[in-house]
């Protein structure tokens, strides 16, 4: 049986699997990812213990195939940001830092002291925030000189996969886009911004459109993975643009609500759009894994780290389901009590990276299972607040949303989330699209499909279908109405309490 293999480097977990032309899960493995903290907000990734992460995922996935299953292609869906230095050697000489690590303020700020965002937006279609690539360069290069002297390429994430793999330095347009040195018009790393960053070209790997092959396992890997040797490596893409992809989110109308550690919300431009950074109200424009489309994509980067937090903090530990019904038992609307998710900072309608989360209108009546609706309900309006934003910045109303990853096993979030955006929620069959759209790019890249619309339209099914409740609806009008003057006081309020 031919099978398409692909990986989905998240930040709390990967995840391998194995499908069949028609998107079928033949074999799916997942182990944890695990991040280590520095403190204060800073954090890394070992780049050795990901790779042997990578190494026992393929060696498991590979154990499960017959002898008559032909693994045609391998791809990579991944995190974006996230990235190490490599050294001549081709071993990495600094931790993996993780996408969300705190200490490109201190580079942003000097960086926006030469350039205006204004025209870094025009370039690179990416938005005041601290996390993009090229300010981790530019810490390490300001702290950890050694280090960055010894660097001979930065690769983020999939790109160090890709290395592993094959001995090549290769990224995708879409993993580029959230680095802020990328040309997202002329699909090129641009000049103007890396002599602002006074790095060479040399320092970046090659970028090629998704659904490329760049290589093959090489003999090495194979031993090390299971693989055979020679499989064609084929460049996937940014992990949300990888789950629209799989959602058939490519032309107008459609958004997708992809639900991992941060939430996404993702829209598809066939032309490029009006790169006003006034009009775009924070959101980020980037190439799509598809030729010729651009996706817009804003989102709630406290997602499903929310729940993690609260449950790791709170409960114990207690597993997901435990704190669904927690929620459950708390009326709708948490006895007035308001969660406000910016726990990793604000969102592209209240856009501040130095916003700080918060519960508000806490009374001594309030139980543990109002703080868990709380929870469900304020993560459930940022979105909204997101998407009625992102309509009119389009100038347009998306009829529908399609949800995928790991947030659609959680049917109260998606009941309260339908109700108080007021459109219907499609999940499709496969909950992770992520890594199915990665599977659908390696088999556009080795010929298995004669398009990417082919690739989608033969494995995009739609399994469940939520649609608003009526009597909720009036409920989650007024709620929504006070959470849309409240996010903006906690913003405020973010200020007043400062960093620490």
């Amino acid at each position: 049986m031919d099978l398409l293999l692909a990986l989905d480097m998240g930040t709390t977990h990967i995840k391998a699997a194995a499908f069949t032309l028609d998107g079928a899960v033949r074999t799916q493995e997942s182990v944890r990812n695990e991040t280590i903290s520095l403190g204060s907000g800073s954090a890394i990734y070992d780049p050795q213990k990901m790779w042997n992460s990578v190494k026992e995922l393929l060696r498991r996935t590979t154990s499960q195939l017959s002898s008559a299953d032909k693994i045609l292609s391998i791809s990579v869906a991944s995190m974006g940001e996230a990235g190490l230095l490599l050294g001549e050697d081709g071993k990495p000489v600094t931790p993996i830092m993780a996408w969300f690590d705190v200490r490109g303020k201190e580079t942003m700020e000097e960086w926006y002291s030469v350039i205006s965002p204004e025209r870094c937006f025009a370039i690179t279609g990416l938005n005041y925030n601290y996390i993009y690539s090229v300010y981790k360069i530019l810490w390490l290069k300001k702290h950890e000189p050694e280090a960055f002297a010894k660097g001979r390429k930065w690769l983020c994430v999939p790109d160090y996969i890709y290395y592993c793999l094959t001995g090549e330095y290769a990224t995708d347009y879409s993993i580029a886009s959230r680095t802020m040195l990328f040309d997202i018009h002329k699909r090129q790393w641009s000049e103007e911004l890396l002599a602002v960053a006074d790095i060479s070209q040399e320092l970046l790997p090659t970028p090629y459109q998704s659904g490329t092959v760049i290589g093959s396992v090489t003999e090495k890997a194979a031993e090390e993975t299971g693989l055979k040797a020679g499989i064609p490596v084929v460049v996937g893409g940014h992990d949300h643009i990888c789950g629209a992809f799989a959602a058939g989110v490519m032309e107008p109308g459609k958004v997708l609500d992809s639900m991992g550690t941060s939430e996404s919300l993702v829209a598809a431009f066939t032309m490029v759009p009006d790169m006003d950074m006034s009009i775009m109200q924070g959101f980020n424009v980037g190439c799509h894994v598809v030729p010729g489309c651009h996706y817009i994509h804003g989102g709630v980067d406290s997602g499903g780290i929310s729940f993690e937090w609260f449950r790791e903090q709170f409960e114990d530990g207690a597993d997901y389901a435990y704190l669904i019904q927690q929620a459950q038992n708390s009326q709708p609307g948490a006895q007035g009590m308001f969660f406000v998710p910016h726990l990793r900072g604000g969102s592209p309608s209240v856009r501040d990276p130095y916003s700080k989360a918060g519960f508000v209108g806490v009374r001594d009546f309030h139980t543990k299972a109002d703080f868990a609706r709380s929870i469900h309900e304020g993560l459930a309006c940022e979105l909204t607040q997101i998407m009625r934003t992102m309509e009119d910045v389009l100038g347009l109303e998306f009829s529908e949303i399609y949800a995928t990853g790991g947030g659609t096993k959680n049917p109260l979030w998606m009941e309260i989330k339908c109700s108080v955006a007021g459109k219907p929620i499609n999940i499709p069959a496969i909950r992770e699209a992520t890594l199915l759209g990665a599977a659908l790019l390696g088999g556009v890249g080795v010929g298995a499909y004669g398009s990417y619309r082919e690739a989608v339209a033969a494995a995009h099914r739609v399994e469940q279908r939520y649609l608003p409740d009526k009597e909720l609806q009036s409920v989650y009008q007024e709620v929504y109405r006070k959470y849309t003057a409240i996010a903006p006081l906690v913003r405020e309020v973010s200020r007043i309490v400062g960093d620490f």
